[in-house]
Protein backbone atom coordinates (compact mmCIF):
# COMPACT_ATOMS: atom_id res chain seq x y z
CA UNK A 1 0.00 0.00 0.00
CA UNK A 2 1.26 3.89 -0.92
CA UNK A 3 2.64 5.55 2.42
CA UNK A 4 -0.32 8.57 2.46
CA UNK A 5 1.07 10.06 5.17
CA UNK A 6 3.11 12.52 3.68
CA UNK A 7 -0.20 13.82 1.69
CA UNK A 8 -3.02 16.03 2.20
CA UNK A 9 -6.84 14.15 1.96
CA UNK A 10 -10.05 15.61 0.98
CA UNK A 11 -13.12 13.76 2.11
CA UNK A 12 -16.33 14.03 0.29
CA UNK A 13 -19.53 12.21 1.96
CA UNK A 14 -22.63 12.52 -0.62
CA UNK A 15 -25.81 10.82 -0.46
CA UNK A 16 -27.68 9.19 -3.46
CA UNK A 17 -30.09 11.13 -5.61
CA UNK A 18 -33.98 10.42 -4.76
CA UNK A 19 -35.47 7.43 -6.61
CA UNK A 20 -31.61 6.05 -7.16
CA UNK A 21 -31.56 2.43 -5.66
CA UNK A 22 -28.30 1.81 -3.54
CA UNK A 23 -27.19 -0.48 -6.15
CA UNK A 24 -27.85 1.75 -9.70
CA UNK A 25 -25.80 4.60 -7.33
CA UNK A 26 -22.76 2.29 -6.71
CA UNK A 27 -22.66 0.52 -10.06
CA UNK A 28 -22.73 4.14 -12.11
CA UNK A 29 -20.40 5.46 -9.61
CA UNK A 30 -17.89 3.08 -10.00
CA UNK A 31 -17.89 1.28 -13.45
CA UNK A 32 -19.28 4.83 -15.05
CA UNK A 33 -18.25 7.91 -12.83
CA UNK A 34 -14.85 6.42 -11.85
CA UNK A 35 -13.88 5.77 -15.34
CA UNK A 36 -14.78 9.03 -16.69
CA UNK A 37 -13.17 10.98 -14.13
CA UNK A 38 -9.71 8.91 -13.69
CA UNK A 39 -7.83 10.41 -16.67
CA UNK A 40 -9.03 13.98 -15.53
CA UNK A 41 -8.03 13.28 -11.52
CA UNK A 42 -4.81 12.15 -13.16
CA UNK A 43 -3.96 14.56 -15.38
CA UNK A 44 -4.72 17.89 -12.44
CA UNK A 45 -1.95 15.73 -10.13
CA UNK A 46 -4.37 13.53 -7.93
CA UNK A 47 -1.85 11.51 -6.46
CA UNK A 48 -4.90 8.46 -4.94
CA UNK A 49 -8.57 8.33 -5.45
CA UNK A 50 -10.56 5.84 -3.54
CA UNK A 51 -14.25 5.43 -3.57
CA UNK A 52 -15.92 4.09 -0.46
CA UNK A 53 -19.43 2.71 -0.80
CA UNK A 54 -21.75 2.41 2.41
CA UNK A 55 -24.68 0.09 1.16
CA UNK A 56 -27.59 -0.44 3.78
CA UNK A 57 -25.84 -3.90 3.99
CA UNK A 58 -22.55 -2.45 5.03
CA UNK A 59 -24.35 -0.31 7.77
CA UNK A 60 -26.30 -3.18 8.96
CA UNK A 61 -22.97 -4.66 9.76
CA UNK A 62 -22.66 -1.56 12.80
CA UNK A 63 -25.65 -1.40 13.57
CA UNK A 64 -25.84 -2.87 16.97
CA UNK A 65 -22.41 -0.91 17.67
CA UNK A 66 -24.64 2.60 17.06
CA UNK A 67 -27.00 0.89 19.50
CA UNK A 68 -24.57 0.32 22.02
CA UNK A 69 -22.89 3.98 21.99
CA UNK A 70 -26.35 5.75 21.39
CA UNK A 71 -24.97 7.21 18.05
CA UNK A 72 -26.39 7.16 14.61
CA UNK A 73 -24.62 6.02 11.92
CA UNK A 74 -23.64 8.34 9.02
CA UNK A 75 -26.36 8.71 6.67
CA UNK A 76 -24.29 8.82 3.20
CA UNK A 77 -24.32 6.36 0.76
CA UNK A 78 -20.28 7.00 -0.02
CA UNK A 79 -17.42 8.88 0.53
CA UNK A 80 -15.01 9.83 -2.17
CA UNK A 81 -11.18 9.93 -0.86
CA UNK A 82 -8.74 12.45 -3.08
CA UNK A 83 -5.16 12.32 -1.83
CA UNK A 84 -2.58 15.20 -3.37
CA UNK A 85 0.42 16.86 -2.90
CA UNK A 86 -0.83 20.43 -2.30
CA UNK A 87 -4.09 21.65 -1.84
CA UNK A 88 -3.94 23.84 -4.38
CA UNK A 89 -3.87 20.82 -7.26
CA UNK A 90 -8.08 19.63 -5.36
CA UNK A 91 -9.12 23.21 -6.17
CA UNK A 92 -7.11 23.16 -9.33
CA UNK A 93 -9.04 20.16 -10.75
CA UNK A 94 -12.50 22.22 -10.09
CA UNK A 95 -11.48 24.74 -11.44
CA UNK A 96 -10.92 23.12 -14.45
CA UNK A 97 -13.47 23.93 -17.58
CA UNK A 98 -13.58 19.59 -18.04
CA UNK A 99 -14.56 19.12 -14.63
CA UNK A 100 -17.80 21.89 -14.78
CA UNK A 101 -18.34 20.57 -18.84
CA UNK A 102 -18.33 16.69 -18.37
CA UNK A 103 -17.97 15.39 -14.39
CA UNK A 104 -20.09 17.82 -12.47
CA UNK A 105 -23.32 16.89 -15.27
CA UNK A 106 -22.16 13.69 -14.89
CA UNK A 107 -22.52 13.62 -11.13
CA UNK A 108 -26.00 15.06 -11.25
CA UNK A 109 -27.22 11.84 -12.40
CA UNK A 110 -26.63 10.18 -9.29
CA UNK A 111 -25.44 12.65 -6.84
CA UNK A 112 -27.84 14.54 -4.28
CA UNK A 113 -25.70 17.92 -4.36
CA UNK A 114 -27.81 19.18 -1.06
CA UNK A 115 -26.13 16.20 0.28
CA UNK A 116 -22.18 16.87 -0.04
CA UNK A 117 -19.99 17.43 2.70
CA UNK A 118 -16.54 18.14 2.95
CA UNK A 119 -13.44 17.90 5.11
CA UNK A 120 -9.34 18.31 4.62
CA UNK A 121 -7.11 16.43 6.68
CA UNK A 122 -4.09 14.12 6.97
CA UNK A 123 -3.38 10.26 7.37
CA UNK A 124 -1.46 9.34 11.17
CA UNK A 125 -0.98 5.56 10.01
CA UNK A 126 -0.94 3.16 13.46
CA UNK A 127 -1.31 -0.34 12.04
CA UNK A 128 -0.73 -1.20 8.77
CA UNK A 129 -1.39 -4.57 7.18
CA UNK A 130 -1.25 -5.84 10.50
CA UNK A 131 1.62 -4.46 11.22
CA UNK A 132 2.31 -1.50 14.07
CA UNK A 133 3.53 1.70 12.44
CA UNK A 134 6.28 3.20 14.03
CA UNK A 135 8.28 5.69 11.73
CA UNK A 136 6.14 8.66 10.44
CA UNK A 137 5.91 11.38 8.08
CA UNK A 138 4.42 14.22 10.44
CA UNK A 139 4.48 14.54 13.82
CA UNK A 140 1.13 16.39 15.77
CA UNK A 141 1.89 19.13 18.72
CA UNK A 142 5.24 17.54 20.32
CA UNK A 143 9.33 17.68 19.90
CA UNK A 144 10.72 14.86 20.06
CA UNK A 145 13.80 14.77 23.48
Amino acid sequence: MMDTEPLIRISIAVRRKPGISEEEFSHYWAHKHGPLASEWLKRNRIVRYVQYHTTSQHRNLAQGMAEAIGKPLMAYDGVGDFWVRRYEDFEAAFLDPEYKERLQPDEDKFVDRDSVSLTVGVDYVCVDNGEIVHEHSRRFGHTEK
